[in-house]
């Protein structure tokens, strides 16, 4: 009996050591602290106090470690600069969408209110390149209708390999990029269901190439006002790149997609599956929708409705038809097109001033069309098929 205690003993002592080896092993505690989220609410002081220690301890941690965010309501009003491996995160991913936050059941389970400028005074900025920032999961609200959520410049490098999941944005100015100075990215993924609403300029102006916009994923995208013709998203020197799943909005005086780029510039946008038009046939855009300058885009089973309403209500340029072609390269396949009831017939649903256009399948729905669409050259390359009618 005695052997048998002395046994026991033996073996606990044993387990004992090896429990506390374990326990203390510094490189798997540390491996495993690391991988843990740091979570905002963890830090005192206000929610900018509360950002400016999480992002100095995930800058300084290795591996990275990500930055969750609560379920409630945030505000930030700094400006920060971004660096590889930043990581900022709701408590979870899943479509969420401002527009019905006081349904029940239906209420976004993190949103950040940013109060804060445009360009270099943006929430977001980048400065030199950075790689695999991440932002997911959050619905973003402007308190000035003057915020940019994130901003970097070609002249500061790119931001490589950034995903950006499930984000709606509300009252910003802009989102990613500047007209004048769009958001410069490299092999970059947006993913999940987006939304944006009560924008106040363009929200999208992106450069760059080799990435990834919705592929797994969509957009719902609108304004309304006399904008002067602006765009919802400008393509700005953006090749190589896939883009699905826009469904945008371009109510009176907005327009919907702008594609420029130099004439070195590789082609290969490559935007399908998206409906892009006016609210309805009877509240329409008064101008074109689809506007190439130069580069190389094609444009793939689209859905390409109402517009062309009143194009004189323009002083920009003069607006000829639903797709403009004034440079550069367009491709576009399997169009299915509806008149706007102001819209005449007549009106060209595409319109070549320069550059080459390929069209591919026209067909024209809404059951207001006596004959096929129209497409017209007055400069360039057209070449159609017999789904349309050359003028």
């Amino acid at each position: 009996m005695s052997t048998r205690r002395t046994v026991l003993k033996r073996m606990a002592v044993a387990a004992a050591a090896t429990t506390a080896a374990v326990a203390v092993a510094p490189s798997e505690a540390n491996a495993a602290e690391a991988l843990d989220d740091i979570l905002l609410d963890s830090f005192a002081g206000s929610d900018d106090e509360k950002l400016t220690q999480a992002l100095k301890v995930a800058e300084t941690s290795n591996p990275r470690r990500a930055i969750r965010l609560a379920a409630r309501s945030h505000s930030f009003t700094r400006t920060r600069t971004t660096f590889s491996g930043l990581r900022i995160l709701g408590p979870n991913v899943g479509w969420q969408n401002p527009e019905i936050a006081g349904t029940a059941g239906a209420l976004p389970q993190c949103t950040v209110t940013l109060n804060c400028g445009s360009g270099s005074r943006s929430w977001l900025v980048g400065t030199s390149t950075t790689y695999n920032v991440t932002v997911a999961g959050i619905v973003f609200k402007s308190s000035n209708a003057a915020t940019q959520f994130y901003h970097h410049p070609f002249s500061a490098g790119t931001s490589y390999a950034g995903t950006f999941d499930t984000l709606a944005f509300y009252g910003f100015k802009h989102v990613f990029g500047l007209p004048s100075d769009p958001f410069s990215m490299t092999l970059c993924t947006f993913r999940g269901s987006w939304t944006c609403v009560a924008v106040q300029d363009t929200q999208f102006s992106l450069r760059g190439s080799d990435n990834f916009l919705w592929c797994a994923g969509d957009i719902n995208y609108g304004w309304q006002g006399a904008n002067g013709g602006r765009y919802l998203v400008r393509f700005s020197n953006l090749s190589k790149t896939a883009v699905k799943h826009m469904y945008l909005t371009a109510r009176g005086g907005s327009r919907a997609v702008l594609v420029e780029g130099p004439a070195n510039q590789q082609g290969g946008l490559d935007i399908s599956d998206c409906v892009i038009e006016g609210q309805n046939a009877n509240d329409p855009a008064m101008g074109a929708l689809i506007v190439v300058k130069g580069g190389g885009v094609s444009f793939t089973n689209t859905k390409l409705n109402f517009g062309m309403a009143r194009p004189s209500d323009f002083s920009d340029q003069k607006d000829t038809g639903l797709v403009m072609v004034q440079g550069g390269t367009a491709i576009l396949t399997n169009t299915w097109t509806c008149r706007a009831t102001a819209t005449s017939e007549s009106v060209p649903v595409v319109a070549v001033s320069g550059g080459s256009a390929f069209v591919d399948r026209l067909i024209g729905m809404g059951g207001n069309w006596t004959d096929q669409p129209r497409v017209v050259r007055s400069s360039g390359t057209l070449v159609a098929d017999s789904t349309a009618r050359v003028a």
